[in-house]
């Protein structure tokens, strides 16, 4: 399994020198990560994703892209770009980026995921989250569940009934 930071650099080199906001890494690597769920039946990332006001949240993808605050991000992230190097270091390590280890179905379900949803904003992206019945709306609950962990079998489910339906209508 990837860690979220690596997954965020697919989308990251997808997106070149445009870059990405960083609530647009989250939500992508969360869709990412729930169509592997469901295509596959093996997470994507390593670690769960958390119910946090604007959706969905992996807190190391966030540890490593805050400082960014709402701008753009347009290169690769770093082990530098960690809440706790940037800490305790006052320069740049020089690390190279995370790269993720991919099976090719992964990386078909990222191509996908970005053809469909690269080109949102990260509000727009925000709000698909959001929606009645999402795994976060069940996990956050009007506020009650901020902050918890959203269970990799709710994310599955939930997009495991998106592909039927969808596979239905066709």
């Amino acid at each position: 399994m990837n860690r979220a930071v690596a997954i965020a650099n697919e989308f990251l080199a997808k997106a070149g020198s445009a870059g990405l906001t960083q609530m647009q890494l989250q939500k992508l690597v969360y869709f990412a990560h729930g169509w592997t769920l469901a295509i596959t039946g093996e997470p994507l990332t390593a670690e769960e994703p958390q119910a946090w006001n604007y959706g969905p949240v992996y807190s190391d993808l966030y540890d490593h892209t805050k400082y960014f605050g709402s701008k753009s991000i347009d290169r690769l992230l770093t082990p530098d770009d960690d809440d706790a190097a940037r800490f305790f270091l006052h320069q740049a390590s020089g690390l190279p980026p995370y790269k993720a280890t991919l099976t090719p179905t992964e990386k078909d379900i990222i191509d996908r995921v970005w053809k469909r949803y690269g080109g949102l904003t990260g509000s727009r992206l925000s709000a698909l989250t959001h929606q009645t019945k999402t795994p976060w709306s069940r996990v956050f609950a009007g506020g009650s569940g901020k902050n918890r962990t959203i269970p990799n079998g709710m994310i599955k489910d939930h997009y495991t009934t998106i592909g039927n339906s969808v596979a239905g209508a066709a």
